[in-house]
């Protein structure tokens, strides 16, 4: 009787233990296929790393918003799909920040191209200026301020126009007068021209007193293009550029 005792309770742990055997042996949570209950020991699971978790939350999102079945999918490759999506996705954004930054920087080169064009294509000296004084007599009720500009065309297109602002500065830098400028005849390229122009002086406008009394030596000159049109067709303006 003993002897039949302790056979039965040497079975009841062999039994025992082939469950806990069993158990331990069970499917890994990798190996499992899609479904909710997964999803939720996958939350819950001890063998995965929280990168996994994250890349199965990841994989399962994409999934409901663009309604692809997973079901037939193990929750490793589920993960590893999701790597290999996120990995590519990864590499086209690159490539499109590339090609923004190959954009951006072939912009940036056009634009200091135009602006070269506008500020050194044409320079502007002042040769000659003289007064014409005001005489009643002649007519001439105000004293005007005659002037021959020195247009130099440097580049090597021919310039069919150009328009832009003059600024008569004193021997310090200092701003006497501006004036607008606008030519509309062929300078060669590398060739110069002159140009005669003449203002009447408002008498009650200290500018034009300063620059009428100012002596020719004692004025220089500065130049801003706004627009520049060459013979070929080509039009840069500078509210386009800047």
């Amino acid at each position: 009787m003993k002897r039949l005792k302790r056979k039965k309770a040497a079975l009841v742990i062999i039994v025992s233990l082939m469950v806990v055997v069993l158990s331990a042996c069970g499917k890994p949570i990798t190996e499992e296929l899609y479904s909710e209950n997964v999803s939720q020991e996958v939350k819950n699971s001890t063998q995965l790393t929280q990168e996994e978790k994250d890349y199965y939350s990841s994989a399962v999102e994409n999934a409901n918003s663009v309604s692809t079945d997973l079901s037939a999918k193990t929750v490793s490759q589920i993960i590893t799909d999701e790597k290999e999506r996120q990995l590519k996705i990864e590499e086209e954004e690159k490539k499109r920040q590339e090609e923004i930054k190959r954009k951006q920087e072939e912009a940036e080169k056009e634009k200091q191209a135009q602006l070269k064009l506008l500020n050194e294509s044409i320079t502007v000296g002042l040769i000659k200026k003289s007064v014409t004084y005001a005489d009643s007599d002649k007519w001439i009720f105000s004293d005007i301020i005659n002037m021959t500009l020195d247009l130099n065309n440097t580049s090597d297109k021919v310039v069919k126009g150009f328009q832009g602002v003059i600024t008569f500065e004193d021997m310090f830098g200092n701003e006497i007068k501006s004036l607008n400028v606008k030519y509309d005849n062929p300078i060669e390229a590398g060739s110069s021209t002159s140009y005669d122009g003449s203002f009447e002086v408002n008498q009650f406008m200290d500018e034009d007193n300063e620059l009428r009394d100012t002596p020719l030596e004692k004025i220089t000159v500065d130049f801003k293009m706004d627009q520049i049109i060459f013979d070929e067709g080509t039009t840069i303006k500078r509210s386009e550029v800047e």
